[in-house]
């Protein structure tokens, strides 16, 4: 019969529908099959789509900072603000998406939990089965013991009758035999269920990928957790015009972009793969020759199923041996009266009777419909909530990525330009010039000027106040035929820290 297949989603066909194409751009096989080198060629391919927009935008920014440089045209400080809004507008909208990202992962986490799950619950299953079968192997082995009736049969018989005891002898050894094709029929399930060392075991497959996802899922929290400070950062800088805060952004943020790309070509591969998947999942997991777990306990249909076959051989055993039982009890009380043989074989059926009992429980257990309820569940996690949180992954990195590289070409060309003084920013109070522009000056007063004649104003002031008192405490340094003039140099500083020499003219 053939295995149920769970209806496809919209979501899954979409994904499914996304073309698969080799190196030479030819439409490949669909199916999942990660054994084939072309299928995984076509998912290497849609893996490398994000890559190659990884570099174009580092292209693109490497020539934008480049224009950048070169362009040294003064811009007034009004001219940032358009520039900061628009950083915070997009820092803003990133974090949405950043935030689409850490719910898709929680709802990728949650499905995983849920597929671990249900595979343990199988893994039990198994175990039981294992360890219930080797319980009845040793119940029978131990308690069903016919020795003590051979040798009591083996006793001439009060009532000789030779075509009685032959019969007798006869059945006691079929219940014999029967009861050792039943512990045979048991040994079978218990080799069944230890796996080869070649084998892939359930619980291998289980603890592998749980390890996986414990690493998986708080260090993808983590990055993300990072982005949403990275745009924090963004906002407070470009608010507070910092420029160690918008530089930090850049550097970092150049950094998070190469890494959303490329997590954004491993997401677009996964999808596609588990969408093909979810198409037809029954048909690979049955497919898989080393899950031999998963072969004999869902895979097989309805009365192939390996496992209820060789219980149900042991039932029939131990029921033929129970008919064996009946017909040795009603021989044996006519030929040997006096010994007690109902109790003896009363106590045998009574161990074959509890035999039977767990093992209709095992066949139970081992129901189709049980275990398939196990293996629906972990599919319809999988393919429902662990595929959705998967693609929200896939579109909040494509998206931050895109909005992170337009957020670090606008930083760079902001925090370049707030690194230019603007105009004004000398100190006017240090340095003025000597003659400004428009005073006239004394005609008569030779003037002697090498490079910028600026003067420090508080030298000029005590150079005139130590003039002036010379000429009051001298009684006068100008004669009535004309005027005398002597010049000293005072050292001024300029505004790299140099010394400067202005002629200051005593009259």
């Amino acid at each position: 019969m053939e295995q149920h297949q769970p209806a496809p989603s919209f979501l899954v066909q979409l994904l499914h529908s996304v073309p698969h194409i080799n190196i030479t751009l030819h439409r490949v096989n669909d199916t999942f099959n990660p054994n084939s080198t072309i299928y995984i060629e076509s998912l290497g391919i849609l893996a490398s789509i994000p890559a190659a927009l990884l570099i174009i935008s580092l292209v693109f920014l490497l020539l934008y900072l480049l224009t950048r440089c070169c362009d040294r045209k003064p811009r007034k400080h009004k001219s940032h603000g358009c520039q900061k809004c628009t950083l915070i507008f997009f820092a803003v909208v990133c974090c949405g998406a950043i935030g689409l990202g850490l719910y898709g992962n929680d709802d990728l986490h949650n499905g995983v939990l849920q597929i671990f799950g249900s595979g343990r619950k199988i893994e039990q299953l198994i175990l039981n089965v294992r360890n219930q079968t080797e319980m009845v192997k040793h119940n029978l082995k131990s308690k069903v013991v016919l020795s003590e009736l051979e040798q009591i049969f083996e006793q001439p018989p009060h009532r000789p009758n030779v075509t009685a005891h032959y019969m007798l002898h006869d059945s006691v050894k079929m219940a014999k035999d029967n009861t050792t094709l039943a512990i045979n029929a048991l040994e079978t399930i218990v080799y069944l269920t230890r796996p080869a060392y070649t084998d892939i075991t359930l619980k291998s497959l289980l603890d592998t990928y749980e390890f996986y996802e414990e690493l998986r899922w708080p260090i993808t929290l983590g990055f993300l957790t990072f982005l949403l400070l990275l745009c924090i950062i963004l906002m407070i800088g470009a608010t507070r015009s910092s420029r160690c805060a918008l530089i930090f952004f850049s550097v970092c943020g150049l950094l998070a972009v190469t890494v959303c790309w490329l997590l954004s070509g491993i997401y677009l591969a996964s999808a596609v793969a588990l969408g093909d998947f979810c198409m037809k999942p029954n048909d690979f997991i049955c497919s898989h020759p080393k899950l031999k777990d998963v072969q004999y306990t869902y895979c097989s249909t309805v009365g192939t199923n390996r496992y209820v076959l060789r219980l149900n051989e042991s039932k029939v055993h131990v029921d033929r041996a129970k008919e064996s039982l009946e017909t040795v009890n009603g021989i044996g009380m006519d030929l040997y009266p006096g010994i007690q043989i109902s109790s003896k074989v009363n106590k045998i059926n009574g161990e074959l009777d509890d035999s039977k009992r767990q093992l209709t429980a095992l066949s139970v257990m081992l129901d189709r419909r049980t275990v398939a309820e196990h293996y629906a569940d972990a599919t319809r996690s999988l393919c429902e909530g662990g595929l959705l949180g998967l693609t929200l992954m896939l579109l909040a990195s494509l998206v931050s990525a895109a909005i992170l590289s337009l957020l670090v070409c606008v930083d760079s060309h902001t925090w370049i330009y707030l690194t230019k003084k603007r105009p004004g920013y000398e100190d006017k109070a240090e340095t003025t010039p000597l003659f400004p522009a428009g005073t006239n000056a004394s005609p008569s007063a030779p003037i002697i000027a090498s490079g910028t004649m600026t003067v420090n104003r508080t030298l000029l002031h005590a150079q005139t106040a130590t003039t002036n008192g010379a000429t009051s405490g001298g009684g006068g340094g100008i004669g009535a035929g004309g005027i005398g003039a002597t010049g000293t140099l005072i050292p001024s500083s300029g505004r790299n820290g140099t010394t400067r020499n202005a002629r200051v003219c005593n009259l």
